[in-house]
């Protein structure tokens, strides 16, 4: 288990109870939340290390699609060939990684208010209210985000992402930019961000670096 998966159980074991995590992800209303409740009365705050332990063990590679021995490959800094794609390879293409993966939309949505508030309050729809008279309270403010499910493939031509939103099949030289985040990969393909979120992130640049390392050896002979 990685330093950065240690060090997030621990922020969610000795922080989560007053919402110390959700701080940390920028989900300020939700923390806010955590913090006025014990972590939603313990349930929500239980439930959180559940996950991230559950996250964290996962990332060994054994639920990869790849397999542990497709991760270990990648890790001793080689390229597997994966077989069994569903992709339409050329005779000269080979798949080098292949693993789940998904893409998000946020909203921010008001989950209700703190302070007084002197007045009438009317629940036109979920999340959103209307309130009349005087008002000393303040909004508390929720991120929700909606995923969408997919895979993410490098094969030795292009990096393509299959799912329900915002797939894309592109080759190399179309890729302006990939950087690597905590918990997925930001790609830049022209005038277009793609955030995609998978647990073998590290091994997608690796599979990445080596291809283009290999394309520049080619390129100097």
């Amino acid at each position: 288990m990685s330093n950065e998966k240690i060090k997030d159980i621990l922020i969610v074991v000795f922080g989560g109870l007053f919402g110390l995590h959700k701080f940390l992800k920028g989900e300020i209303g939700m923390g806010i939340l955590y913090l006025c409740t014990g972590g939603l009365f313990f349930i929500g705050w239980i439930k959180d290390i559940i996950e991230v332990v559950k996250s964290s063990i996962h990332s060994n590679g054994s639920h990869s699609l790849m397999g542990k021995a497709g991760i270990q490959t990648i890790r001793d800094g080689k390229l597997p060939n994966i077989q069994g794609t569903n992709l339409n390879l050329s005779s000269d293409e080979s798949c080098c990684y292949m693993d789940r993966a998904y893409t998000f939309k946020d909203k921010t949505i008001t989950t209700g208010y703190t302070g007084k508030h002197n007045g009438v309050s009317i629940r036109i729809a979920k999340g959103l209210s209307y309130h009349t008279g005087a008002s000393g309270s303040q909004a508390i403010r929720q991120t929700q985000r909606t995923t969408y499910d997919g895979v993410l493939y490098i094969t030795t031509k292009r990096i393509i992402y299959t799912s329900q939103k915002e797939s894309f099949d592109k080759t190399f030289d179309k890729i302006t930019s990939i950087q690597e985040a905590k918990d997925g990969l930001i790609i830049q393909v022209g005038s277009n961000t793609y955030s995609v979120v998978t647990e073998t992130h590290s091994e997608f640049m690796k599979v990445f670096n080596l291809l283009k390392q290999i394309e520049l050896n080619n390129e100097e002979e």
